[in-house]
C-alpha cells in the first residue's frame, strides 16, 4: 500500500497556532485514514489540532501519514487535493489501463505490454545454487512452467536474473527463447549425461547465457536440435559437455557471438535423416555463424558433415579457433562452406578436409566449394584427402602449418595469400597451386602514353629463390585515331636466392635447413652452399628479417659459422627469349608491350611511338612457387 506524509504542517505555519485541521479523502467529505508511522500501524486521530508556539505558528505535533488521496478542511477553509505517487499496482487490477511512452502516439494496455516478457521468477520457485534450498529439478520445473506460458502466447522471451542456476534438461518450444541478462552473467548449470537443451521448435533459442556441463558428463548433448529451422542464438557460451551443439538437420540460422569451450566435440552440425524418434532430420543448409570462439576441444571443435543428408552453403565468419588440442574445423563430405576473417591459433590440427565414407552417396557425399577468405591461420596442421574440388585459400596469413596433400583429386588454389618459411609441404605439394591476381576491377592497370619513353603498365616483386609464370593480356588503342594493337604474351621468371658468405666455419651447414642469425634473429632456408672448408657462401630463399655481419649462424644440424658481410640479394631474371615484342600496328601506330626485368622486380612495359597518344590497358596473371 503506498503512503506519503502530509507535508503542509511537517514544519511551523505563520498563523496557524491553535488551529484544527480536519483531513478528507479527495472527492468526498469523508475522513480519511491517518497514522504516526510509515508501515500505517499506528493510528491517528482525524482532525488534527495544530501545536502552537509564542508566535502563533501552528504544525503537527508529530510526523502524520496516510494512503489516501486528500484534501484539508481548516476552520472551514479547504486546500486543493493531494495524491500519493504511484509506485506499485498491488492488489489492483490494471491489466487494462492504458499508457503512452514518451513521444508516442499511441497508448497501449499494460497486459498487452507486460506479457511480453515473461519472468522465470513469476511461475514458481527459482533460486541460485548458492541458496542451501536449491533444487535442479525444482529450478526445472519453473522454467519448464515459465516456457509452457511463453509457448501459448505463441513464442516470447523466458527471461532469467543474474546468477548461476542448477537444473537437468528442458525443451524449448517454437519461438520460445531463453534470455539471461549476458554471457557468464547468467549461467545454467547441468550435469545430464543426456541432451540438456532441446531446440523443440522453430525460432527457438538463446541469448545472454552461459550453459555449463560442468564436468563433462558422458553421453551429455549441451543443445541438441532436430530438423529446426532458423533458430536464434545471440551472445551465448557452451562449455563443459561431450558434445556442445548437435544439428541432425536445420536451415536458416543466424547465429552471433557463440562461444564455445572445453568439449570434447564443441559443434555437429550434420546433413542426417535420422528417421525415427517422432520426426525426421533434414539437411543442413543455409546457416550461419558470426563472431564468437572455440577453444580447448579435445577431439574436434566444429564438424560440418554429411551423414545421409547434404551439408551445404553454409558460412563461419569471424569465428576463431585456439587451443584446440583435436581437430579445430572438420569438414567432411560438405559442400560450398565459406569460413570467412576466421583464424587458427595453437590448434594441433587447424583443419581436415575429406570425404564423406558412405559409399552408397558416392556422387553427393565430396568435398566440393571450401573457401578460406580473409583470414589467418598459425601453427598445427592441416590434411586435404580425398576430392577437394574448388577448394580455395584467398587473402589468407599462413604461419609454420604443416600441410599434408594426401592424394587430393584436384588443385588447392592458394591466392593472395602470404605463408611464411615455416609453412611445409608433404604428400603431393603440387596440388598447393599459388596465385596472385590484381584485386581492381579487369582490367588490371590503364595508361595513356604520348611519346616513346617505356610507361610500366604493371610491375611485381619476387621473392629471393622465387620462380613463376606471368601471362598478360594488352590492348593498345590510338586515342587520336582508330589504330589499336592487341597482345597475349608471356614469360617464365624466377629470382635465384640470396647470397649470404660466411668463414670461420665449425660445422657444415645442411641443404633444406633453415639458418638462423644468432644476433639478428634473421631466419632463412638453405638451398646451396659453395663450401669451402673455413668459407664459403650460402644461397638462400624464404628470408625473414636482415642477417648482421659478423654474428654467429647456425642450422638445426648444428651447422656453424660468421657471417661475413651483408647479404647480397639477386636480381630477377626472365627465363627464354626476352626480346621485346613490337610491331606497325595498322598503318601507322607503332608501340611495344612487353615484360621486363628490373633488380627484384617482374614489370608489364608499354612503349607508345613519338608523336602518337596511346591508351592502353593490361590485365597480367600471375602464378608463383
Amino acid at each position: 500500500m503506498a503512503q506519503h506524509s502530509i507535508t503542509e504542517f511537517e514544519i511551523w505555519q505563520p498563523g496557524y497556532g491553535g488551529k484544527t485541521v480536519t483531513v478528507l479523502i479527495a472527492g468526498t467529505t469523508a475522513k480519511a485514514g491517518l497514522f504516526t508511522d510509515e508501515a500505517l500501524t499506528a493510528a491517528a486521530a482525524n482532525p488534527q489540532v495544530l501545536s502552537a508556539n509564542g508566535a502563533n505558528d501552528g504544525k503537527f505535533a508529530v510526523p502524520i501519514y496516510t494512503s489516501d488521496a486528500y484534501y484539508l478542511d481548516i476552520t472551514g477553509e479547504q486546500t486543493g487535493t493531494t495524491r500519493p505517487p504511484l509506485t506499485d499496482l498491488i492488489g489492483v487490477d490494471a491489466s487494462t489501463a492504458k499508457v503512452l511512452s514518451v513521444g508516442g502516439t499511441q497508448s497501449r494496455e499494460l497486459e498487452g505490454i507486460v506479457g511480453r516478457v515473461i519472468s522465470v521468477l513469476d511461475h514458481g520457485v527459482f533460486l541460485e545454487t548458492s541458496d542451501p534450498s536449491a533444487s535442479s529439478s525444482t529450478n526445472t520445473t519453473t522454467l519448464s512452467t515459465a516456457i509452457g506460458v511463453a509457448a501459448a502466447r505463441g513464442g516470447g522471451d523466458v527471461v532469467i536474473p543474474a546468477g548461476t542456476y542448477a537444473f537437468t534438461s528442458l525443451t524449448l518450444s517454437a519461438a520460445v527463447r531463453l534470455r539471461g541478462q549476458g554471457r557468464s552473467v547468467t549461467t545454467l548449470q547441468s550435469q545430464t549425461a543426456d541432451k540438456v537443451v532441446t531446440l523443440g521448435g522453430d525460432q527457438a533459442g538463446f541469448s545472454g547465457i552461459t550453459l555449463d556441463g560442468v564436468d563433462l558428463q558422458v553421453g551429455s548433448v549441451g543443445v541438441f536440435a532436430k530438423a529446426k529451422d532458423e533458430l536464434r542464438i545471440d551472445d551465448v557460451e557452451v562449455k563443459r559437455f561431450v558434445t556442445g551443439i548437435h544439428q541432425k538437420g536445420g536451415r536458416r540460422s543466424n547465429w552471433r557471438d557463440l562461444f564455445i569451450d572445453s568439449c570434447t566435440v564443441g559443434a555437429k552440425f550434420h546433413g542426417d535423416l535420422d528417421v525415427g524418434g517422432g520426426a525426421d532430420g533434414d539437411e543442413y543448409r543455409n546457416n550461419i555463424w558470426k563472431g564468437g570462439k572455440v577453444t580447448n576441444c579435445t577431439t574436434t571443435g566444429v564438424e560440418y558433415s554429411f551423414v545421409d543428408k547434404k551439408a551445404y552453403h553454409n558460412s563461419l565468419v569471424h569465428v576463431g579457433f585456439e587451443n584446440n588440442t583435436g581437430t579445430a574445423v572438420n569438414v567432411n563430405g560438405a559442400r560450398h562452406t565459406t569460413l570467412t576473417e576466421c583464424w587458427w591459433s595453437a590448434n594441433t590440427t587447424a583443419f581436415a578436409v575429406d570425404d564423406d565414407a558412405d559409399t552408397d552417396n558416392a556422387a553427393i557425399n565430396t568435398v566440393v566449394g571450401l573457401t578460406f577468405d580473409h583470414g589467418s591461420l598459425s601453427g598445427g596442421a592441416a590434411t586435404l584427402t580425398g576430392t577437394c574440388q574448388d577448394i580455395m585459400f584467398r587473402a589468407m596469413e599462413i604461419s609454420d602449418v604443416d600441410f599434408t596433400l594426401t592424394l587430393p583429386n584436384n588443385n588447392i588454389t592458394v591466392i593472395d595469400c602470404v605463408e611464411d618459411s615455416l609453412v611445409t609441404l608433404s604428400g603431393l605439394g603440387e596440388r598447393w597451386t599459388r596465385a596472385r591476381t590484381m584485386l581492381s576491377n579487369s582490367p588490371g592497370s590503364t595508361g595513356i602514353t604520348t611519346d616513346a619513353i617505356v610507361t610500366q603498365a604493371w610491375s611485381i616483386e619476387l621473392a629471393p629463390g622465387q620462380r613463376g609464370s606471368i601471362e598478360a593480356v594488352v590492348i593498345g588503342n590510338q586515342r587520336n585515331g582508330e589504330d589499336y594493337g592487341i597482345y597475349h604474351i608471356s614469360r617464365a621468371v624466377h629470382r635465384p636466392g640470396s647470397a649470404l658468405s660466411y668463414d670461420a666455419q665449425t660445422v657444415n651447414f645442411t641443404l633444406g635447413d633453415v639458418v638462423t642469425g644468432a644476433i639478428s634473429g634473421a631466419t632463412a632456408r638453405i638451398i646451396a652452399d659453395a663450401d669451402a672448408g673455413a668459407t664459403g657462401t650460402l644461397t638462400l630463399r624464404d628470408i625473414v628479417g636482415t642477417f648482421v655481419d659478423g654474428e654467429t649462424i647456425t642450422d638445426a644440424a648444428g651447422g656453424s659459422a660468421t657471417v661475413n658481410g651483408l647479404i647480397v640479394d639477386a636480381n630477377a631474371a626472365l627465363l627464354g627469349a626476352t626480346a621485346v615484342i613490337s610491331a606497325a600496328v595498322e598503318t601507322d601506330l607503332a608501340w611495344a608491350a612487353d615484360f621486363a626485368a628490373n633488380a627484384g622486380n617482374i614489370e608489364i612495359q608499354v612503349t607508345g611511338a613519338a608523336l602518337k597518344t596511346i591508351e592502353w590497358v593490361a590485365h597480367p596473371k600471375v602464378t608463383l612457387s
